[in-house]
This record gives structure tokens, C-alpha cells and sequence, in this order.
């Protein structure tokens, strides 16, 4: 794991991220997720038995999705996606999400105190004129469901955090807002033609002890996954742990100790900011 600054004109200067976590086995980490390659390379498991054009043509589609789970301020720190079958009770579904852990600078002091005023903002967002919301109270987790979203204040071994998943009906211009321009099928082909669909996000939200806040989003069209993919995200949450970037001696063990694990487990990967 490394350690790096915060983004040019973020308004925490010299942030620097230091944490780890481990996703579920059922992700492919994407090692260069803002490289047409990094994608191509990440297609070859994901996709196994298609051809060149076919994971190009994915490799696309993934790299213009991902900045719509980003903002301005975020230093990206690591992409995986899920892609497959799975087996559930009533029968077998297709399984497809993009996670995307992301590191923000932040002025808060008190974990807590930030993780409350996350919440009440996204409460503010979610529930503004919805009446009739059912109250969630859980052992680690205490929130909201309206009728889109399900909002959490979370207790995480490394600390506080805010969860959330909603769904909405999105509208997108079928395969053409995933090819190069020169691609692109003619105006007024079907291809053309906008589709509305439904996008489940989900977000896991920890403040550090100082100076940053790491978000955790995963976006998935298999709204029928919902709780699968809440599941794992929760998984995520309860491996995380912060290190202080100011001590010199306390990264270099337990990065060994990461390295390890990664080779026990191929798919166990650890993040940290760069």
C-alpha cells in the first residue's frame, strides 16, 4: 500500500491516504482502470472465451462508465467489477457491478461528528417529502427506508461510516454511449434509440481519523442482486483499517503481511491512495 497527496486544489493540502481492505473473491481487480489496456487486460478474465473486438468493445464501454462514479476532488484508488453467473434460490441470473474505491480530502476532526454530518445529508437528499419511512435497528446499523433508498449510520470495526443504496431509472443511448466517436451507428438507428433502465448504487462512506474520506461505490444494473451486492459491500467495510501516513515504521509489516495474503488468495486484493 502506498501513500500520496491529495488532489491539485483540494481543500486539504498534502492529504495523505493510508488504509487497506480486501474484496470478496467474486471481483476481477482492474490494474489500470483509466487505460483502454488496463480494461482490455481485465476483459481476458472477466470474459472468457471472446475474441479481441469483443473485450476491446467491452474495455470501451467500461472506461467511458466509470467516471460517473467520480467527482472532481476524488483521487481513485483502486476499480474492480463483477461480472458473471450466479446461483441463486430461484435460479440462475447474470451478475454485473463496478466497484470503485475512491479516497476525498477532508477538514473533519471527529470521526463520528463527520459520519453524523455525512448522514444527515444524504438524509436530507434521499427523504426530502417522503412521509411514511420505516425505521431500521440493527446491532451495528441504524437508519432510514423510503421507497428508493435505504440509508444506514454503520459501526464498523475501524469505526463509524454511513451506507446507502438507491434505486433509479436511468436513461442511456444504448451501445453508442460506449464507443469511440468514429464507432458510433448512424442517428435514428435502434442503436440511437435512449433506454431507460434500472441502476442500483450502492456506498459504504468512512471518515479517517484525519484528513480524508475514502468511499467505497458499487453500481450495478441487477437490481434483483440487491442484497447480494449489499452483502459484499458490507464484507468490504468490516476489512478496512487505517494506517497513520506520518509514522514511518508502521507501513512496512503489515504491507508485507497484505502481500501474503494477496498470494494466498488471488482475488484478495489491497488498496491503499496513490
Amino acid at each position: 500500500m502506498t501513500a500520496g497527496p491529495a488532489p491539485e486544489g483540494a481543500p486539504t493540502e498534502n492529504a495523505r491516504y493510508a488504509f487497506r481492505y480486501e474484496l470478496p473473491g467474486a471481483f476481477v481487480h482492474v490494474r489500470d482502470p483509466i487505460r483502454l489496456d488496463g480494461w482490455q487486460e481485465a476483459a481476458v478474465e472477466l470474459l472468457p472465451g471472446a475474441d479481441e473486438a469483443e473485450r476491446t468493445a467491452y474495455a470501451r464501454q467500461m472506461l467511458r462508465t466509470l467516471p460517473t462514479l467520480l467527482v472532481a476532488e476524488e483521487t481513485l484508488v483502486d476499480v474492480a467489477v463483477c461480472l458473471g453467473v450466479e446461483d441463486g434460490d430461484d435460479g440462475y441470473r447474470l451478475s454485473q457491478g463496478l466497484l470503485a474505491v475512491c479516497a476525498r480530502p477532508s477538514r473533519h476532526g471527529d470521526r463520528l461528528l463527520a459520519a453524523e454530518g455525512i448522514y444527515r445529508a444524504k438524509e436530507q437528499t434521499f427523504f426530502s417529502g417522503e412521509r411514511d419511512l420505516t425505521e431500521i435497528d440493527l446491532p451495528r446499523a441504524k437508519g432510514r427506508q423510503g421507497s428508493k433508498d435505504t440509508l444506514l449510520a454503520v459501526h464498523l470495526p475501524c469505526g463509524p461510516g454511513v451506507m446507502s443504496a438507491s434505486v433509479r431509472a436511468v436513461t442511456r443511448a444504448g451501445i453508442a454511449a460506449s464507443m469511440q466517436d468514429g464507432d458510433a451507428p448512424p442517428a435514428g438507428s435502434p442503436a440511437m434509440v435512449p433506454e431507460t433502465v434500472s441502476l442500483a448504487a450502492l456506498q459504504l462512506i468512512i471518515p479517517a481519523p484525519r484528513d480524508y474520506v475514502v468511499y467505497v461505490t458499487i453500481s450495478t444494473p441487477c437490481v434483483d442482486l440487491l442484497t447480494e451486492y449489499t452483502e459484499r459491500l458490507s464484507a468490504i467495510g468490516r476489512t478496512f483499517s487505517f494506517d497513520d501516513p506520518d509514522d514511518p515504521d508502521e507501513g512496512d509489516g503489515r504491507d508485507e503481511a497484505a502481500g501474503a495474503a494477496a498470494q494466498r488468495s488471488a482475488r484478495a486484493v489491497t488498496g491503499g491512495g496513490h
